[in-house]
């Protein structure tokens, strides 16, 4: 990427070598996240303002990294050079009291060292990785998983562990079924055991929450939503993976008292909140960044054991990188696109 909203442009750039304590992976598969689309935008949507993404051109976008280990810095001995791996990209400073406590995703040292958002990420042959114990050796698991696993995977894992354990009767409900939705819709029977609802504008991608084990899907409307609380309950939680003013107003009238909402998506915008609600409900409001490097070990081991099968993956060459960003910028995308270099 040499510009904020600029097709992005094939580059001949030289990783740094890996250094004490670092690694060089050989990339073999990058996900395609709704997050790289902000990024390439340049802001995320604040409401009446917009953030700005702060990072130097040329950047390489992708943190959803699969690959193998292609060098070791002084130090490093695991894994072994040609492992296959995922690559945790949400580093921090690895010093800092945050870091320490396990909360790498959280650190606000700086240099930022997320890989794919302040430094070099996995739309390209290689990436540097500043800190080797971020390789997640995956095994068997099918190409692509292990790099979804890292972001979509991580980010649905980590929202999913923290509704807590509600009465099993009652509903979860589960708003969009894109690519981080199917993977919560995917890992969501491994994780609790409550009826899973999910909710989506999009007739194909409900009948994918389906297929993945929802228990009912339905469009985000009032009326859809009554039916489904005549049948199951108002819901102990929802996770929102969209993060639209619309999304929040239906997802918060389908919440019993007690209940929470976790917010995951990026899409943006404001809402106004009645603030006498939230003690009055008593409804807690939840932000869900990505995930824990110890989640991120747990999810794969989870994943290698069948718990989750793989979402829809649609894999395309890297050098078709800007149709796959206008594909999902247009909402044409099932799933994930994995981009192979």
């Amino acid at each position: 990427m040499t510009a904020f909203g600029a097709p992005l442009t094939p580059m001949e750039l030289t990783p740094a070598k890996a250094g004490p304590g670092e690694a060089l992976v050989r990339v073999t598969r990058t996900g395609l996240c709704h997050s790289d689309l902000h990024i390439h935008d340049g802001y995320f949507d604040f409401g009446q303002a917009r953030q700005p993404v702060t990072i130097s051109m040329p950047a390489i976008l992708g943190h959803e990294i699969e690959g193998e280990v292609a060098e070791l810095g002084e130090g490093v001995a695991t894994p072994a050079i040609g492992t296959r791996v995922a690559v945790y990209p949400w580093l921090g400073c690895n010093a800092c009291d945050t870091c320490r406590a396990g909360d790498q995703h959280l650190c606000v040292a700086l240099p930022r060292r997320s890989l794919g958002v302040a430094q070099w990420g996995g739309m390209a042959e290689y990436v540097h990785v500043p800190f080797a114990d971020a390789l997640i050796p995956i095994g068997n698991l099918p190409p692509g998983l292990g790099a979804l696993a890292m972001c979509s995977g991580l980010t649905a894992y980590s929202a999913l562990k923290k509704i807590g354990k509600p009465p099993p009767s009652q509903p979860v409900l589960l708003l969009g079924m894109g690519g981080v939705g199917l993977m919560a819709m995917a890992l969501a029977k491994s994780v609790l055991p409550n009826p899973i609802i999910a909710a989506d504008i999009d007739p194909a991608k409900r009948e994918a929450a389906l297929r993945y084990g929802a228990a009912d899907a339905i469009e985000p409307t009032a009326e859809a939503w009554a039916k489904i609380a005549e049948k199951h309950g108002l819901a102990a939680a929802a996770i929102d993976f969209v993060g639209a003013p619309a999304t929040f107003g239906f997802g918060t009238a389908a919440l019993r008292r007690g209940g929470k909402y976790i917010i995951v998506g990026l899409f943006g915008g404001a809402v106004p909140l009645p603030l006498a609600s939230l003690p009055l409900r008593p409804i807690s409001i939840i932000g869900s960044y990505v995930g824990r490097l110890d989640e991120a070990r747990e999810l794969i081991a989870l994943l290698q054991t069948g718990a989750a099968p793989a979402p829809p993956m649609d894999e395309r060459p890297l050098d078709q990188a800007n149709q796959a960003i206008n594909d999902l910028r247009a909402g044409k995308v099932l799933g994930r696109v994995v981009l192979k270099p």
